[in-house]
């Protein structure tokens, strides 16, 4: 089963895209990598290299931080685009005008363009892809998203 539900019946309720583990995996790995440094020195060595409660509790905010990127992404509903970072954000379907896909130093990323008075463009944290975080599977997440705003963007989900 594709991890973006590509696969389910013709009109889903919702559909969730996520950062792939390729590209989470360097991020967390480091975060992991350092925590294990930090507790071998403070719990082996007495913190003769710096590790001390001040240094594991900057660890917990950073294994808190390597949790949110399986939080990090984006929903399509029936309401609109839902974009899931610090704040959350809904774009409604009906002042979505263009889904976009941006190719900057190498790496592509997908820009919602949307507003009825005021024109936003709002770039997603996924789907995207690049050269140290490749998605194989971008280009069917894009047609995905362009596929599910055509079905709802008047308003009502298409037959």
């Amino acid at each position: 089963m594709s991890p973006y539900r590509a696969d389910m019946a013709p009109s889903p309720s919702s559909i969730r895209l996520r950062l792939t583990w390729s590209q989470r995996r360097g991020f967390v790995l480091s975060v992991v990598g350092f925590q294990v440094l930090v507790w071998s020195d403070a719990l082996l060595n007495d913190g003769r290299y710096g590790g001390s409660w001040k240094t594991a509790l900057a660890g917990v905010v950073f294994c808190a931080m390597a949790a949110a990127t399986w939080w990090i992404g984006t929903s399509l509903t029936h309401r609109g685009v839902v974009v899931h970072a610090v704040p959350s954000m809904i774009i409604p379907w009906d002042e979505v005008r263009e889904i976009e896909v941006e190719y900057q130093l190498g790496i592509k990323t997908v820009v919602v363009h949307h507003g009825t008075d005021t024109r936003r463009r709002t770039r997603l944290s996924a789907p995207t892809t690049g050269p140290l975080g490749r998605d194989d599977e971008f280009q069917d997440k894009v047609r995905v998203m362009r596929t599910f705003w055509a079905a709802h963007r008047d308003g009502t989900q298409a037959a």
